[in-house]
């Protein structure tokens, strides 16, 4: 083991300042904070976007011990789950992924030192690749030495202070995902073979429950114990993939869901959805405890900027590459955080003809959505947005279960992070809360009777609940009606977008069904984050229109804005003279996004950038 000897004294100044900066948020009953490490190192230098440096490291558990945080064991949360006992109003539960060889080196040896337990998930293929040989890890090839050895998990383990977790054998990689060669994450991911087309359901489950013994099995074989923890790769997970651990008979699931980590409903016997604080970019410790603690959860800042698979299909794949290329240069110059996607193709009159997607439903004009949101993601640092027209699916398809199917499709084929629903009047009924969180908010939307709406109402919240078990974390986006008041948000919506013609921005007056915001602070400031101006500019988007628009919904505290018309091929209107006005104050995300001059891969078998 190596050792700092002038380490804690090199810090402690530091330490003092940024302790007295730190928030101290008192959890609820039933709700914990859980920290995903990943790789510790001595120097930035040696850090990816989820390292830490070994001093920041060092910090924060002198941080946990100093201010009365307990560090808790996954035995702690199954007998709190079971009512035996109740969590500590400060417990965090310390987890670290990977089984890089800093487990051993840097969080082993401060475990032992703080008397902190630890929860360690090890990948099986890495975990099993002979000495000598390379791993692939992410994209890039790491020796075998850059991992832990089952030697070292064993005296890890003999400490009492480590309890190893599965992070699957081999679903910590991409899979492909399309005809275009995207690769996406394996466990949530329907792989595509040129030979065969699309994996089917009863294929995907069964690869994933053979991984998951597979990797149990080695587990059991070289720590004489099978693991109860299993720890997505990526965070990513879904509904199936939920239900084939918990029949193999785990008792806890991890991801990186962005919320405080809480008890599972008393319905359920276990908490699988154990949701992770994920520090990236080595924050200093004000920032590291802020964060995991959730205490701003909403996001601050949107651009949204259209975009129709139409102006993309070619029958050429050359073509449809260069299209798409200018498309990226144009939202990275407008400094874009989503994009909003049509799902299906409609003719001239609205009527609903095709699928971009594969679907059993609808005839297929192109496989074309996933690559656009895989690219429009990993190229440009944006979060995608699907709009779905669940009216015109209903009325063309004829039955609820025909548009069912169809979501169920588009979740499973298509990767995207919010869905954006429209015609949905029953959201106006209630109000969105200023004190909820998103998870408040999403549990809400869970427990609520649609059975009393409106057919198509009903429809739209069913189609984004089927969409949700396929895509966990999927956000709702809804467009309000015409002259609805753009302060009061959706109670059950992420974001209620609030249509207008930008030459006329809509009016801000608050009414009284509008809740109250707590004395000395703008109501503005409440909700801001929740609801957004939707302009549109007619058949031509006019620069000046939109340039005014966004200026006059910011001076009222609005951060969420977009518009269309909007042409990323033709660049009409021009990103550069939009972008000084419409560019997010933070954009590309940290460590999200780095410039790549290579064109995207088209043929079957290649990933993409």
């Amino acid at each position: 083991m190596r050792c700092w000897p002038n380490l804690l004294v090199g810090i402690l100044l530091w330490l003092i300042s940024a302790c007295a900066a730190a928030q101290i948020q008192t959890a609820a009953p039933g709700v914990f904070y859980s920290v995903a490490l990943h790789d510790i190192a001595d120097s930035e230098d040696q850090l990816d976007d989820s390292g830490i440096t070994s001093d920041r490291l060092v910090a924060f558990f002198e941080w946990l011990a100093g201010n009365d945080w307990t560090p808790i064991r996954l035995d702690d949360i199954a007998r709190a789950q079971r009512g035996e006992i109740r969590l500590p109003e400060k417990a965090i539960l310390l987890t670290v992924d990977d089984g890089r060889s800093s487990t051993f080196t840097r969080v082993y040896p401060l475990a032992l030192t703080y008397r902190f337990p630890v929860v360690a998930a090890v990948v099986g293929r890495w975990m099993d690749t002979p000495a000598g040989e390379t791993v692939t890890y992410g994209r890039q090839q790491l020796p075998r030495s850059a991992f832990i050895t089952w030697d070292e998990a064993r005296q890890m383990q003999a400490s009492g202070f480590i309890e190893f977790a599965s992070h699957t054998f081999n679903l910590h990689r991409e899979e492909i995902g399309n005809p275009q060669g995207n690769g996406l994450p394996a466990a949530v991911t329907r792989r595509y073979d040129p030979a065969r087309g699309y994996e089917n359901e009863a294929a995907y489950r069964a690869r994933i429950r053979r991984d998951l013994q597979r990797a149990r099995d080695g587990m059991q074989k070289h720590l004489g114990r099978a693991p109860r923890a299993l720890v997505w790769p990526y965070g990513r997970y879904n509904q199936t993939t939920l239900e084939i651990a918990r029949a193999m008979g785990f008792e806890f699931s991890f991801t990186l869901d962005p919320e405080p980590a809480q008890l599972a409903a008393p319905s359920s016997a276990v908490p699988m959805e154990i949701a992770r604080y994920l520090p990236t970019e080595n924050p200093s410790l004000g920032e590291w405890v802020s964060a995991m603690q959730f205490i701003d959860p909403w996001t601050n800042t949107r651009r949204i900027v259209p975009l129709n698979p139409a102006a993309f299909a070619s029958g050429s794949a050359q073509v449809t590459n260069l299209r798409l290329g200018t498309a990226l240069e144009n939202l990275l110059t407008l400094g874009t955080t989503n994009v909003l996607i049509d799902a299906l193709a409609a003719d001239e009159h609205g009527r609903i003809e095709a699928s971009w997607f594969p679907t059993e439903t609808l005839p297929l004009r192109q496989d074309l959505l996933s690559r656009l949101a895989a690219q429009m993601s990993a190229r440009a640092g944006t979060r995608v947005i699907i709009r779905f027209p669940h009216r015109q699916a209903l009325h063309t398809l004829g039955s609820t279960a025909a548009v069912e199917q169809l979501c169920r499709d588009l979740g499973r084929y298509v990767p995207f992070d919010g869905l954006l629903l429209e015609d949905v009047a029953s959201l106006a009924r209630q109000p969105a809360d200023p004190q909820d969180t998103p998870w408040q908010m999403r549990a809400r939307r869970q427990r609520t009777d649609f059975s009393h709406w409106p057919l198509a109402d009903r429809l739209a919240m069913r189609c984004f609940a089927i969409i949700e078990e396929e895509r966990s974390g999927l956000q709702l986006f809804w467009r309000a009606p015409q002259y609805y008041p753009l302060m009061r948000g959706a109670a059950l919506a992420d974001v209620t977008l609030v249509p207008g013609p930008t030459s006329n921005p809509i009016p801000l007056a608050r009414d009284a069904r509008d809740p109250a915001p707590p004395d000395g602070l703008s109501p503005y400031q409440h909700i801001a984050h929740r609801t957004g101006l939707w302009g549109y500019t007619g058949g031509k988007a006019n620069v000046a229109e939109i340039r005014n628009a966004i200026l006059h919904y910011q001076s009222y505290g609005g951060t969420t804005f977009g518009w269309e018309p909007q042409d990323l091929i033709d660049n009409r209107p021009p990103a550069d003279i939009l972008a000084p006005t419409n560019s997010a104050r933070a954009f590309p995300p940290r460590g999200t996004f780095k410039k790549d001059t290579t064109p995207p891969a088209d043929q079957p078998g290649e990933k993409a950038p």
